[in-house]
């Protein structure tokens, strides 16, 4: 039997293990804000101690934990990162659910739970391919990092930000383990689309509600910039794979501070995201175009915007040696050759890719973008993605660094 299918059939046999290390993670729950996920850093760390892994945490502050687990190879070069992330959404509203959010509760193929597909199902196909890889006695030709970090649902400063800062993420190559499923098929995402979020201030003046005409309502002010904003048309070059800009005004809101008080001030946030070619300065430029518009219309009108959060766009080379091997690896898996796409989000590819300098598969992993329902109620992964992610992970490890066998 070759290696290669010894390793497939020692993933395959550890299934139910894979299930419930998924299950274990759903449960330990790291909604970001406020972002503890040191008890999800404490099960894989446990898990990937099990096998021998030389198992890191580094704390960047108070829960966000970040893992850094290594499976020295025969050679110390090439090294291939895995990235993930421990952060999760809120859960939102209960109620919306069918099951318990953090339970992992099985229903026929599926497991569902708030992280499943985004993307702790992920975290847990990685270890299984690498539990696989040391229980069937491959020696790579190289070194394999995961790395599975908090604050990507945030900004990523305490996740992977932090782990470039203290020079933790080098690589030759890697994959960022976000859901590339469509439809059941598999994909590969090669590029990301980059984000800028803005902060909006309106300012207003203060008056007794009783007389409105007194003041001037900086929340009404808002909305009439909101809505103005959601009216927008960048220019841009299209991309070949990526989805055109978007612009969604108004994801929070702040404003007023009793009812019979006319606001003064009103504050809103801008999620914005962006094409190779677009800067967090030319959307800036863009709403102050906005803002200068609708104050040639009322010279009352004041307002400010100020960009907090920004990632660019981020591709690698097609000819990339960790695309060649991903793409060999599914199609001996499940049969065909996964076509090269984009989703719509952006993840810590961005960064790696541009401050790290690793050529990183912006998103590769399990996890739906029509069926898993990330964010919303009754998210979900496949548990026969899961399996089959830890064998292409395997694999992809294998043709891309180069393997031995140790008996």
């Amino acid at each position: 039997m070759s290696l290669e299918r010894e390793v497939l059939q020692s993933i395959e046999k550890s299934a139910p293990k894979l299930l419930l290390l998924t299950q274990e993670l759903i449960r330990q729950k790291s909604v970001n804000p406020p972002g503890d996920v040191s008890a999800v850093a404490q099960v894989l760390q446990d898990d990937l101690s099990s096998i021998g892994m030389d198992v890191t945490l580094h704390t960047s502050a108070a829960g966000m934990v970040n893992l850094q687990a290594v499976l020295k190879g025969a050679k110390v070069k090439p090294r291939f990162l895995f990235s993930g992330h421990t952060d999760v959404v809120t859960e939102g509203d209960p109620a919306a659910w069918t099951v318990a959010p953090f339970d992992g509760t099985v229903k026929g193929d599926l497991i569902l739970g708030r992280g499943a597909a985004d993307m702790k199902g992920g975290l847990a196909a990685i270890a299984s391919c690498l539990r696989g890889l040391v229980e069937s006695g491959v020696k790579l030709n190289g070194e394999v990092v995961f790395h599975a970090v908090a604050d990507e649902e945030a900004d990523s400063i305490y996740g992977t930000k932090y782990m470039i800062k203290k020079g933790l993420a080098t690589a030759d190559m890697g994959i960022v383990a976000e859901g590339s499923v469509f439809g059941g098929t598999i994909a590969l995402r090669p590029a990301v689309r980059g984000n800028c979020w803005l902060k909006l201030t309106t300012h207003g003046r203060a008056a007794h509600a009783s007389n409105p005409s007194n003041g001037v309502n900086a929340v009404l002010e808002m909305s009439r910039l909101l809505l103005a904003l959601e009216k927008v048309q960048f220019e841009f070059t299209p991309h070949k794979l990526l989805p055109p800009p978007t612009i969604s005004p108004g994801t929070v809101i702040r404003g007023g501070s009793k009812t019979n008080v006319i606001p003064e001030r009103c504050e809103a946030e801008v999620d914005v995201r962006l094409v190779p070619g677009m800067t967090s300065e030319s959307v800036v430029n863009k709403f102050n175009e906005i803002i200068k518009s609708l104050k040639m219309d009322d010279p009352k009108f004041s307002a400010s915007v100020e960009p907090f959060a920004y990632a660019p766009a981020a591709e690698i080379d097609e000819s990339s040696p960790a695309l060649a091997a991903a793409k060999k690896a599914t199609e001996t898996v499940v049969g065909y050759e996964p076509k090269l796409t984009a989703g719509y989000g952006t993840t810590d590819g961005a960064y790696l890719i541009h401050d790290a300098g690793i050529p990183v598969i912006c998103g590769f992993g399990p996890g739906d973008h029509k069926t898993g329902k990330q964010h919303g109620a009754d998210e979900n992964v496949s548990i026969t993605e899961l399996v089959n992610f830890a064998k292409i992970y395997a694999l992809t490890l294998m043709y891309a660094l180069g393997y031995q066998g140790t008996s």
